[in-house]
C-alpha cells in the first residue's frame, strides 16, 4: 500500500487532519485499532464541549463543519457525532483501515517512513501521530515529558470515567436550577454545570483513588444524560491494565453515586444507572518535546505571529493534580496563536503530532488539549503534510521554509479556518502593577494563579503559612542549580525532592524576619540590607501577595542564575 499521509488513530483531531489531508488531494489512509471512530468523544463518550466564543470565534474550518452536524450546542449526542466523523472521512475519501497497530517503519537515518499493523506495512511520505498519548511518535523514538514533571512536579491531571444516567426529569432540574441561581448550577437544553450546592463534593466514594467533583452533565437525544465528573488517581495512562482496574472500580462507584444523585438532586428521584464509557478520559499524559513549545508565557502574553496556523482562547484549566487539591485556573486568555512546529518531533523525522501530546508545556496544555482547538490544528497539520508530501519535504524541512508555512496559513483562511490579526496585545492581568512580573514568574511554573479574571490579588495580604509552601514549592520547581550563594540557598540545595516540613519552617523563619525585623545572620535581611528586597518594602511592614511573589521570584533567581531554564 502506498499512501502520501497516513493518520494513525482516530480521534477527533486525528480526524480532522486525516480530512484536510484528503482534501487537498492527498491519498490518504487512516489507521485505528478502534472499532468506532471519534476518540474521547465517541469511546470516551465526553459529550460536553470545551467552547470559547468571545472575544473571538475560535470554533472555525473543519471543527464548525462537524459541529453543524451534530446541532452545533454545548453537548451532542455521542452517536450522532460518531456518524460526522464517518461521513466526513467518507465524503473526503479517506481509507479507514482498523486493525493492530505495532509500531513504525524506520529508514536508516531513522525517518518513519511506514506504519506497521499486523503482518502488513502501510507506507506513505507523511505520517501524523493521532493517538491520544502521541504512542506512535514515542515508539518511534520522539522525545516526551509527562505530566508537569518538566517544572520538577511528579503529578498529572487526573482522570475521568464518564457514565449514564436513566430516568433523569430534565425539565425539572432546569426549574429547580433556575430557581436556585446561578451560584446552585446553570442549565440549557442539552448541559448542566455547577457545584449543585456542594452535592457532588460531599459524597464519600467506597473505592478507594476516587472523588467528586462539581457535575458536567451532558444530555444525549434519549434522554440519558452523560456525567463527567468522577475523579480517578493512580493511574498508569500508559498501563492497559491499571486503566481498566481505573474503568473497573470507578463502574462499580458510579452505581453507589446514582443511588446517592437520586436522594439529594432534584429531578433524579427516577433515576437509573445507565453503564460507563468504553475508554477513560485521559486528560493528561504525554508532552512532546517538539521543534518549539507552546508556553504558558505565550498563552498569557496573547501572543500572535505570522507563523501561527490556529488560534485558542480557552482558560488555563488544570483539574486537581492530587487528590489534596481542588484545581487550578491560571488565567483566562483573550487569544494566542499556535505554530506548526509544536507537532513537529524534535528528534524523528517524516513524523508530525496532533491532539493533547503535541509540544505544549504543562500550563499552556490545560488550555490547548480542549479538541476544538486541536482540530484547528489537526487541520493546519493535515494541510501542511499534504504540501509537504506533494513537495517531498520531511516536515522539519517544510518547517524551514517560511514561504511554505504562509502558503498553509492562505489555504486555511480560504478553508474558512480563523486566523487572528497580527498586532500587539497587552498581557493578561494587572500589567502596571509593581509585582506583575514576579507574579508572572511564578505562574509560569504553575506557584501562582490569576483564576478566570487574571486577578491574582496582588495587593491582598499573605499569610505565613502560604510563604512557606510558596517557598518550598519554589525550592522544587526552580533551585536545580549548583549555583545556590547563601546560608538559606544551601538548604535548597541539600533537599531533595519536595522540602521536609522542617526545612520549610526554617526557609520561613528567615523569611518572617523581612516581617519582624528579628537578627539573622544572612538570609533574606541579608538581601534587604543589599538592597534586594521588593520596591517598597520594609521589615515592619505587611507582607502582600505581591511582596511574597517578588521575594519567592528574586530567591528562585538566585538559585537558577546560569541555569538554561532560569524564570524570565
Amino acid at each position: 500500500m502506498d499512501y502520501q499521509v497516513i493518520v494513525v488513530g482516530s480521534e477527533p483531531e486525528g480526524i480532522s487532519a486525516a480530512v484536510a489531508a484528503a482534501e487537498m488531494g492527498a491519498r490518504t489512509m487512516l489507521i485505528t485499532a478502534d472499532l468506532r471512530l471519534g476518540g474521547l468523544f465517541v469511546l470516551g463518550e465526553l459529550n460536553v464541549l470545551d467552547l470559547r466564543t468571545q472575544p473571538f470565534n475560535y470554533q472555525r474550518g473543519l471543527f464548525e463543519r462537524w459541529w453543524r452536524r451534530v446541532g452545533q450546542g454545548s453537548a451532542f449526542d455521542v452517536g450522532v457525532a460518531e456518524r460526522a466523523f464517518e461521513a466526513m472521512l467518507a465524503e473526503a475519501g479517506v481509507t479507514v483501515l482498523t486493525g493492530e497497530i505495532t509500531g513504525p517503519v524506520l529508514d536508516a537515518s531513522g525517518r518513519v517512513t511506514g506504519v506497521r499493523f499486523g503482518d502488513t506495512v502501510a507506507a506513505a511520505r507523511q505520517i501524523i501521530d493521532a493517538t491520544a498519548d502521541m504512542d506512535f511518535a514515542a515508539a518511534a523514538g520522539a522525545g516526551f515529558t509527562t505530566g508537569f514533571e518538566a517544572f520538577n512536579y511528579p503529578e498529572r491531571m487526573a482522570d475521568t470515567l464518564v457514565f449514564a444516567i436513566e430516568g433523569v426529569d430534565w425539565a425539572t432540574l432546569r426549574h429547580e436550577i433556575e430557581q436556585r441561581g446561578r451560584t446552585y448550577a446553570r442549565i440549557d437544553q442539552r448541559v448542566a454545570w455547577g457545584s449543585f450546592g456542594g452535592v457532588p463534593t460531599e459524597y464519600r466514594p467506597v473505592e478507594p483513588g476516587l472523588r467528586l467533583r462539581g457535575l458536567n452533565l451532558g444530555r444525549q437525544d434519549d434522554g440519558t444524560v452523560l456525567v463527567n465528573a468522577l475523579l480517578i488517581y493512580g493511574v498508569d495512562p500508559f498501563d492497559p491494565r491499571s486503566r481498566q482496574e481505573a474503568i473497573a472500580k470507578g463502574s462499580r462507584e458510579a452505581e453507589r453515586i446514582v443511588a446517592y444523585f437520586a436522594e439529594t438532586l432534584p429531578g433524579f428521584s427516577a433515576a437509573r444507572f445507565g453503564g460507563i464509557a468504553e475508554r477513560l478520559y485521559i486528560r493528561e499524559s504525554r508532552h512532546l518535546e517538539a521543534h518549539c513549545t507552546l508556553r504558558v508565557d505565550d498563552v498569557l502574553d496573547h501572543v500572535v505571529t505570522e507563523l501561527d496556523v490556529a488560534a485558542g482562547g480557552y482558560p488555563l484549566d488544570v483539574q486537581t493534580l492530587t487528590p489534596h487539591d481542588d484545581g487550578f485556573v491560571f488565567g483566562r486568555p483573550d487569544i494566542y496563536g499556535v505554530q506548526l512546529c509544536v507537532t513537529v518531533p524534535a528528534g524523528p523525522t517524516g513524523l508530525w503530532v496532533v491532539g493533547r501530546a503535541a509540544g505544549f508545556d504543562p500550563l499552556a496544555a490545560s488550555s490547548a488539549r480542549v479538541v476544538p482547538f486541536g482540530m484547528a490544528l489537526a487541520e493546519a497539520v493535515g494541510v501542511a503534510a499534504a504540501f509537504a508530501a506533494n513537495l517531498n519535504l520531511t516536515p522539519s524541512e517544510l518547517l524551514a521554509e517560511t514561504t511554505l508555512t504562509t502558503t498553509v496559513r492562505q489555504t486555511l483562511t480560504a478553508r474558512g479556518a480563523f486566523l487572528p490579526d497580527v498586532t500587539n496585545r497587552n498581557p493578561a492581568g494587572p500589567i502596571d502593577h509593581p509585582h506583575y512580573l514576579p507574579y508572572r514568574t511564578l505562574l509560569a511554573r504553575g506557584l501562582a494563579v490569576g483564576g478566570y479574571n487574571n486577578d491574582p490579588r496582588l495587593d491582598e495580604p499573605a499569610s505565613m503559612l502560604s510563604f512557606v509552601y510558596l517557598l518550598s514549592n519554589v525550592g522544587q520547581r526552580f533551585l536545580a542549580s549548583d549555583r545556590l550563594g547563601s546560608d538559606l540557598l544551601d538548604r535548597f540545595e541539600q533537599a531533595s525532592g519536595p522540602l521536609i516540613p522542617e526545612v520549610a519552617l526554617d526557609i520561613a523563619f528567615e523569611a518572617g524576619c523581612l516581617i519582624r525585623g528579628c537578627p539573622s545572620q544572612g538570609g533574606w535581611p541579608g538581601l534587604v540590607r543589599a538592597g534586594l528586597a521588593p520596591e517598597g518594602f520594609a521589615p515592619e511592614s505587611q507582607l502582600t501577595r505581591g511582596e511574597m511573589y517578588a521575594l519567592a521570584a528574586l530567591f528562585a533567581q538566585l538559585g537558577s542564575e546560569g541555569d538554561e531554564a532560569s524564570p524570565r
